[in-house]
C-alpha cells in the first residue's frame, strides 16, 4: 500500500508543485503563498540542519514508488516530549483510500514507541470535517478552538487544536489486545 522514507532533495520539485496548488492548500491550515523552488531548497536545507527537532517523511506508493504525500513531526521538544503533527496526501488520485489513516497510525506508533514522545498535537481547520473524523478515529481529541485564526479565500476560519497522549495510545493498545 505505502512506505515511508525521509524526504530527499529529489522530492522537492513535486513538493513545490503541491505547495503551489490551491486545491491542496485549501484543506490545510496554512495560507496559500507562491513558493519558489529556491525557497523550498532553503527549507530543505534548514530541515537537514535541524533533523533533531523535525521528522519529515515522504509517503510512497508501494506499487509504483511514486511520492503521494508527506507526513511530518515538527517542533520536537525533548524536555516536554511533544511534537506537532501534519500530514497531506497531495496526489489527488490517492484521496479517500484510507492511506491517511494508516500513515497516521504508523507515525503515532513511531512517535510514542521509537521517539519516546508523550504528546502529539495538530491544528486543523474546523470545516475540514473529514480530517477531524479521521484524527478522532486514530485517537486525537479536540483540546480547543482558535477563533478566526486563519485567513483563507477572503474570510477568517476557526481552527481546532487536537492532541493524542501516550497514555491514551497505551490504553487503546491494551483494549485492542483484550
Amino acid at each position: 500500500m505505502f512506505t515511508l522514507r525521509e524526504i530527499s532533495k529529489k522530492d522537492l520539485k513535486i513538493i513545490n508543485a503541491w505547495r503551489n496548488d490551491h486545491d491542496i492548500i485549501n484543506f490545510l491550515g496554512c495560507n496559500f503563498l507562491y513558493i519558489s523552488e529556491e525557497i523550498d531548497e532553503n527549507w530543505y536545507q534548514n530541515y537537514l540542519n535541524n533533523r533533531d527537532k523535525n521528522l519529515r517523511l515522504s509517503i510512497i506508493e508501494s506499487d509504483n514508488n511514486n511520492i503521494i504525500g508527506n507526513v511530518y513531526l515538527t517542533n520536537i521538544q525533548s524536555i516536554n516530549r511533544s511534537a506537532e503533527f501534519s500530514i497531506v496526501i497531495s496526489n489527488k488520485d490517492y484521496w479517500s483510500r484510507g492511506i491517511g489513516e494508516a500513515v497516521c497510525r504508523e507515525i503515532i506508533k513511531h512517535a510514542f514507541i521509537d521517539l519516546n514522545l508523550n504528546r502529539i498535537y495538530l491544528y486543523v481547520l474546523e470545516q475540514n470535517t473529514r480530517a477531524i473524523r479521521m484524527y478522532e478515529k486514530v485517537g486525537f481529541f479536540v483540546e480547543g478552538k482558535l477563533e478566526e485564526a486563519v485567513y483563507k479565500n477572503g474570510s477568517y476560519h476557526n481552527t481546532f487544536v487536537m492532541a493524542i497522549l501516550r497514555s491514551n495510545y497505551n490504553k487503546d493498545i491494551q483494549n485492542n489486545n483484550k
